[in-house]
């Protein structure tokens, strides 16, 4: 087996001692130019690359962060994730990945072992509204930025203005016109959920508009719940005009199952999403949705950790707030119902 190359053979190799190499490595002391060159060179004709094992027990640090999001393949967060490993690695930070499936025990889960592997920091992208949640989190005691955060929340935090998403879109609704308008929820019991539902039942009421019970379901975020409420909603005997989605995976799903059950979109019925994943760009009709900028929330909450973790900033939990835009496409019209029957 090939032996490592260590800091040793480097010094030996540069002529230089093993405490110069590792000043310059580690950027923490002066080396003059020319011999920084002379160990860059070596360094280079060796392929050397540090021990992450190594450093972290002489330093305590892993330089590895935990990332936990509640659906890897929502393309909200996959997208999210992508970004957030591009900026940690600029940094010389590295991610691991945690799908906690939108299931409290499995978030409880993550946590562990993301405090087991010695994680440095926490990404959470929690969809939890249990307070035990945030214990265990300071229990654990390293840097923390929420991702969707709770309303009140001990830690940095990077969302949107709660409830806002729906709030836009069925308020769009009713501006067409529609005033029989349903609502498909996501996960019962979680954070999200409740604030997607928020926003419908605010603009509802901001309008004077009735909300029927039949006309409100929650299943889930993913497109096999908007498959279930999309079967729901056809089998009612008086269908709403439009339905208000808690995000583009339900609205995808339950578009498909109307299409396939001869109804037109949206001549027949509106559909809304949120969060504008690239799928609802590309389907047909496109989808009205809410910009929910993965991007941003990426960008935003690596920095936010990244002055918490070197120390930049010591203060009380900030709060960074996503901008959002509703994108007004082809899965929404003006009610045709009226017409019809007159």
């Amino acid at each position: 087996m090939k032996k490592s190359v260590t800091i040793r053979d480097i010094a030996r190799e540069a002529g230089v001692s093993s405490t110069t190499v590792s000043r310059y490595l580690n950027q923490n002391g002066y080396v003059d130019a020319q011999t920084a060159e002379r160990i860059r060179a070596v360094v280079e004709q060796f392929n050397y690359r540090p021990s992450r094992i190594a450093q972290s027990l002489k330093t305590r640090e892993s330089h590895n962060l935990a990332l936990i999001v509640p659906d890897i393949q929502n393309p909200f967060y996959s997208s999210m994730a992508n970004k957030i490993q591009n900026l940690l690695l600029r940094e010389g930070y590295t991610a691991t990945f945690f799908d906690s499936g939108a299931d409290f025990q499995r978030e409880m889960t993550c946590l562990g072992v993301a405090e087991s592997i010695g994680a440095d920091g926490i990404l959470f992208a929690s969809v939890s509204s249990r307070r035990i949640i945030l214990n265990e989190l300071e229990r654990i005691g390293v840097p923390v930025v929420m991702i969707n955060s709770y309303d009140a929340c001990p830690f940095d935090s990077v969302h949107g203005v709660r409830s806002e998403s729906t709030y836009l879109t069925t308020r769009h609704l009713i501006e067409l016109g529609h005033r029989e308008i349903a609502f498909a929820g996501g996960t019962p019991g979680t954070a999200i959920a409740q604030s997607r539902k928020n926003g419908y039942l605010n603009a509802m009421q901001e309008a004077g508009l009735p909300v029927r019970r039949d006309y409100l379901i929650e299943m889930g975020f993913d497109s096999e719940s908007g498959r279930k409420c999309g079967t729901y909603f056809s089998a009612l005997f008086q269908m709403p005009t439009a339905i208000c989605c808690a995000n583009d995976l339900v609205a995808l799903g339950m578009l498909q199952v109307l299409i396939e059950r001869g109804f037109q979109v949206p001549q027949d019925i509106s559909i809304t999403g949120v969060d504008n994943i690239e799928y609802g760009d590309l389907c047909s009709p496109p989808l009205t949705s809410v910009i929910n900028d993965s991007g941003e929330f990426a960008k935003m909450a690596v920095k936010a950790l990244m002055e918490r973790l070197r120390g930049s900033y010591t203060g009380a939990p900030r709060e960074f707030l996503i901008p959002r835009r509703l994108v007004v496409r082809g899965s929404t019209a003006q009610p045709q119902r009226k017409e019809q029957e007159a």
